[in-house]
């Protein structure tokens, strides 16, 4: 069965935030923060944690096949999968990650994020970090293969 829903088609439509490698004019929008925020390289993920229990998390991937099937620049990371939990939502802790992952990893790679076109609130955040709308893409996706590509592109 896992197979089975590995090789299930379906459609991409997603838009891509990011910034250049040694993009100098980035500027961000932001709360100062004074959380303390952590790396774990087993998960590759950047986590805020407040008495034991992790209250931010956000993923880095040092490859995206769906981007490079679109021929995004290279070297890249994507930052995905942040969640902030409800308690804490709202305080401005999901762009100030963004830009504290972007100061560290900027002069070495461009940055990327996918986004659903639906994701408003993420959409904000990703926006008051600082991150430019670059391409929506759009594709059907079956297994590892990307047909029917469209990738409109913004600026």
């Amino acid at each position: 069965m896992k197979i089975l829903k590995k090789i299930k088609p379906h459609k991409v439509d997603l838009l891509v935030f990011g910034l250049k490698k040694g993009e100098s004019n980035y500027s961000a929008q932001v709360k100062d923060l004074t959380f303390q925020l952590s790396f774990d390289p087993k998960s590759h993920s950047y986590q805020i944690r407040e008495r034991g229990q992790i209250i931010h998390r956000s993923n880095i991937y040092f490859n995206s096949f769906l981007l490079r099937a679109f021929d995004f620049d290279q070297p890249m990371i994507t930052i995905g999968d942040c969640v902030t939990i409800d308690a804490y939502k709202g305080q401005g802790i999901y762009p100030w990650v963004i830009t504290e992952i972007v100061k560290e990893h900027l002069l070495k790679s461009h940055i990327y994020m996918l986004v659903s076109p639906q994701n408003i609130p993420s959409i904000k955040g990703i926006q008051k970090a600082g991150l430019r709308k670059l391409a929506r893409i759009r594709c059907l996706k079956i297994g590892p293969v990307y047909l029917g590509k469209k990738l409109e592109l913004f600026d």
